[in-house]
């Protein structure tokens, strides 16, 4: 039998936080068939977009795994009408770079906050990490090009995927493929091309990163769109990844993509993103089949995955932390909330994760390392701020409108001022009911002062009522969203 190279995990930050229990891989991608209800509806919408609203989630609930992933993959309902592209872009001056940045960073979170189109913008935050290109070195207007092509092609066929983030002008940037000539080949993109975006360390050798370099020679800016240049181009001949021509850029990403080991790769990155770290290689071996299979096509690849039976398992469910775009942005639209606030970058880059601006080539480490002191303080300021300056909302406004998290449409969908009918109504909305009773009673305490009275000793002269409910609403609404529970996708 022929020898089946591995995939070197060893720099991978979530390797043993693969979850509990063992993988049934005679049937883990066959489509799942069980019941479906809220909790199986949030889960999809968590982790094929940034959480759904209320309504989104009850909408769901009424479908089953088959026809809920259909609607993520080819949506029906019309799409919110965003500009193309930023226009700040086209007023700001150009020596105004943090402002123009930051520009292009609102544009992109208010897709998320408000597309229609979930699954696209989870994509291209999947891309935007996978090809991790910072506007620290590429410039703002082509990191927003950047985005719009891993829209565009985000779901469709790698291999044109890839393609095109070789000839982008922020990519081109951002490795120095702009400088590779055939007189003096730069290999920072042909080495990264296939240590982080492709194949993964081990399975190449130098010559072939020196023959990859010589295939992508030629592209370079003009006018700040991809340009190529035929005299700088080495049309030699090349041997690379076991085969021998006169290959140029296609050529080289034709030979890459058809690698096995290429396979396992993108297959490995998609189930980590979607259903849990470190997967069995069996799983793997799976869904590269799928993939392999499909003709390397992002969307069929994906689908399998969402309609499977390991998407839906319990060993899945809640077992990947939440990054901070997602934290922040399904909290904003749990919320309801209509924009993103002018902070929301800055506050970004302290619970971690600044959208554009990636720390290194490999991107966000991302699973465990996104939780540490300094990252959650900034998440509980994050919910904290949210909810004491969220406007009020009066009754008789429903869920499909103003979701539940307000002072009087708790109070009025309680009957009153009923604390364990508010969180009860609270904890279901918020995180399906993925809470003990024991945090349950916590929560109630808190709204009737009860646990105060019993750490004390003394009697609280003002019950839960009219007078303070404003801010004790307020304040375990936030509590909610601040759990451990919520802190998982």
């Amino acid at each position: 039998m022929p020898v089946i190279a591995k995939l070197d995990t060893s720099t991978d930050p979530q390797v043993g936080f693969r979850p509990a229990g063992e993988l049934d891989a005679a049937t883990a991608l066959t489509p799942y068939r069980g019941p479906y209800n809220d909790r199986h509806a949030a889960h999809v919408l968590r982790r094929a977009g940034f959480g759904g609203t209320i309504a989104d989630i009850t909408a769901f609930a009424q479908l089953d795994a088959q026809r809920a992933a259909d609607a993520l993959l080819h949506p029906t309902t019309p799409d919110v009408a965003f500009v193309d592209y930023p226009s700040e872009l086209s007023t700001l001056p150009s020596n105004m770079y943090g402002q123009r940045a930051k520009a292009v960073q609102l544009w992109w979170l208010d897709r998320m906050l408000r597309s229609q189109r979930q699954l696209v913008e989870k994509m291209t935050l999947f891309w935007h990490n996978h090809f991790a290109t910072a506007v620290s070195k590429s410039p703002p207007e082509m990191m927003a090009q950047q985005n719009a092509l891993f829209r565009a092609q985000g779901m469709g066929n790698f291999r044109t995927l890839l393609a095109s983030v070789t000839r982008d002008p922020a990519m081109l940037v951002w490795l120095d493929n702009r400088s590779n000539t055939k007189a003096h080949p730069n290999e920072n993109y042909a080495r990264e091309v296939m240590e982080l975006f492709t194949l993964g360390l081990g399975n190449y050798t130098q010559d072939d990163v020196t023959a990859a370099a010589r295939a992508f020679t030629g592209w370079t800016l003009k006018n700040g769109q991809a340009y190529f240049n035929p005299n700088q181009h080495d049309d030699g001949v090349k041997t690379f990844l076991g085969q021998t021509g006169n290959f140029d850029a296609d050529d080289a990403i034709s030979i890459i993509v058809s690698q096995p080991i290429h396979q396992r790769f993108i297959a490995h990155k998609l189930l980590e993103a979607f259903v849990y770290s470190d997967p069995e290689p069996e799983l793997i071996e799976a869904v590269a089949s799928v993939y392999a299979m499909s003709g390397y096509d992002i969307a069929q690849t994906v689908g399998a995955i969402l309609r499977s039976n390991v998407f839906y398992s319990p060993r899945a469910y809640r077992a990947i932390p939440k990054s901070p775009i997602e934290f922040a942005v399904g909290t904003l639209r749990y919320i309801g909330a209509s924009q993103i606030p002018a902070n929301l970058p800055g506050v970004l880059a302290r619970m971690g994760q600044e959208p554009l601006n990636p720390p290194t080539v490999k991107g966000w480490d991302g699973g465990p390392t996104w939780i540490n002191t300094s990252t959650m303080l900034a998440r509980f300021n994050f919910v904290n701020s949210l909810i004491a300056t969220t406007a009020p909302v009066k009754p008789p406004a429903t869920a499909t409108n103003a979701p539940n998290v307000q002072p009087d449409l708790l109070v009025h969908d309680a009957g009153g001022f009923n604390a364990p009918r508010i969180v009860e109504a609270l904890t279901a909305s918020a995180l399906q009911d993925d809470v003990t009773g024991d945090v349950r009673t916590t929560l109630v305490d808190y709204l009737t002062g009860a646990g105060a009275q019993a750490n004390s000793g003394m009697t609280d002269p003002m019950g839960f009522g009219p007078e303070n409910y404003q801010e004790k609403i307020r304040g375990v609404v936030a509590l909610t969203l601040n759990l451990p529970v919520n802190q998982l996708n």
